[in-house]
């Protein structure tokens, strides 16, 4: 009998001496994916709570992020290091970091690291090996929700860009200044002076008008019209001529809907060749492809958004 107690007594110690030999002190946790998306990009999204909201895999309450009773604190730092405390009952159990390494212009991997202090107690040490191990599969579980989420562009810059070429490379085009934001009568009343001056030019406009508009302060706008010609015309006072470098590339995306969505969709193509690290060699500019006279309904208006780049 006193055999079978001294045996399992050592049984006993050579598992609590495992414990201690194969859990430490300090239990690393680490995730990582990579995901093609820039970096620029993914970390602004990162931040942005509304976004956030979208593809969290738990819930969201107060701008603050639950998953399987745990909540998640995520901080600025620089655009490759976001600190992350993740909490347990109001107290922080972890902090951790999440780390956007840069793999090329358009692909990051993420790699997300913390420690988890353990205990002495032999039973809370083990506690802690589950609990370490649980956490990391939620962190694995939050980074698949982001790659597959931000694998997609169009869940960056909340609409579809592609790249095209310059077809329409010969432009007529003039401007003019107003007082607050144009009206469309302003806008089609310059794109009318090209039409009459392409006709009597006895030459044909090929696509739809070109608009770009500018904010000189708070209340003046400079606003510049062009048209696509099938042949090169003189100049005349101020209608100009443009040429576009034909094949050249472009950044394109079509909206649908008044100003405020146009003007939305124009910041983000900007902010995307921004994020791919393209050159603007020119102004980017709408295409309308809904007359804006003729159809006074704002949310049936089609226009395209093109980005010259290299």
């Amino acid at each position: 009998m006193k055999k079978k107690v001294v045996a399992a007594l050592g049984l006993i110690m050579l598992a609590i001496g495992f414990l201690y030999i194969f859990i430490p002190n300090i239990i690393r946790l680490k995730s990582s994916v990579a995901i093609k998306v820039t970096p620029k990009g993914l970390h602004r999204k990162l931040l942005d709570k509304q976004s956030m909201a979208k593809w969290w895999p738990g819930s969201v309450s107060n701008d603050s992020f639950y998953f399987n009773g745990r909540s998640y604190e995520i901080y600025d730092n620089t655009i490759s290091l976001m600190p992350i405390n993740i909490m347990e009952n109001n107290k922080a159990i972890i902090n951790s970091s999440l780390v956007l390494i840069k793999i090329d212009t358009d692909s990051v991997k993420l790699e997300w690291l913390g420690n988890y202090i353990s205990s002495f107690n032999p039973i809370n040490r083990l506690s802690a090996y589950f609990k370490a191990k649980d956490i990391n599969n939620d962190m694995n579980t939050i980074l698949q929700k982001i790659q597959q989420n931000f694998s997609f562009p169009n869940n960056i810059y909340n609409c579809i860009i592609q790249e095209e070429q310059v077809v329409d490379a010969n432009l007529i085009s003039t401007s003019g200044k107003c007082k607050n934001y144009p009206s469309n009568t302003f806008i089609y009343s310059l794109i009318n002076k090209l039409d009459i001056y392409a006709n009597q030019q006895q030459t044909k406009i090929k696509g739809y008008p070109m608009l770009n508009i500018e904010s000189t302060d708070s209340s003046n706008y400079l606003v510049r019209v062009a048209v696509p010609l099938e042949k090169i015309i003189p100049q005349n006072g101020d209608i100009l001529q443009k040429r576009m470098l034909q094949n050249g590339n472009l950044l394109v995306t079509e909206i649908k809907g008044g100003n405020f969505n146009t003007g939305e969709a124009y910041k983000q193509i900007i902010i995307y060749a921004n994020d791919y690290e393209r050159n603007t060699p020119a102004i980017p500019f709408y295409s309308l492809i809904t007359n804006r006279l003729k159809e006074p309904d704002s949310t049936k208006w089609i226009t395209k958004i093109y980005c010259p780049v290299m």
